[in-house]
């Protein structure tokens, strides 16, 4: 007999990595496109890790940047099993507006901006290797209601 044990409150991720094709051109990326801190400059590998990474703040994430020895130089595709997209979290609608401004000036190519259902608005673009990355501003509070009043009709039970 097992004890009853309590599932912990989730508390988000902390820290995402993403293997790129080319370093140093993804560092300039994250850094000069999208404000991103380099906090940890390109070294080499470890831990079984064969090629070079390095380690940029974006807002509160942590994203490891991997350029692996054994990397075909082939771009991201978000069909295949594994990372669909990155999503960046922006403050308000006008933020979001403020974002899609930001890369047309840059010639970054983008969607529209949509509709997030009624719960915010957002938009994608990608890096230099295709990884999709999401802009995306979310109403917290109309989300937690929205939770709440799924959960008081029991329509989040998995059948």
């Amino acid at each position: 007999m097992v004890d009853r044990v309590d599932r912990p409150k989730p508390s988000g991720f902390d820290h995402v990595g993403l293997s790129v094709t080319d370093l140093d051109r993804s560092i300039s990326f994250y850094r000069d496109e999208l404000g991103a801190l380099l906090v940890m400059p390109p070294f080499e590998g470890y831990r079984g890790f064969s090629g070079r990474m390095a380690v940029v703040l974006l807002g509160l994430t942590i994203i490891d940047l991997y350029e692996h020895e054994a990397n075909r130089g082939e771009r991201f595709e978000p069909g295949r099993t594994g990372l669909d997209h990155l999503a960046l979290a922006a403050e308000s609608y006008q933020e979001v507006d403020a974002w899609a401004r930001w890369l047309d000036s840059r010639g970054i190519p983008r969607s529209d901006v949509r509709d997030s259902a009624g719960f915010g608005a957002l938009f994608d673009f990608v890096d230099p290797d295709g990884i999709q990355i999401e802009m995306s501003f979310l109403d917290r509070d109309m989300l937690r209601q929205a939770s709440i009043a799924v959960t008081e009709r029991g329509d989040n039970k998995m059948e």
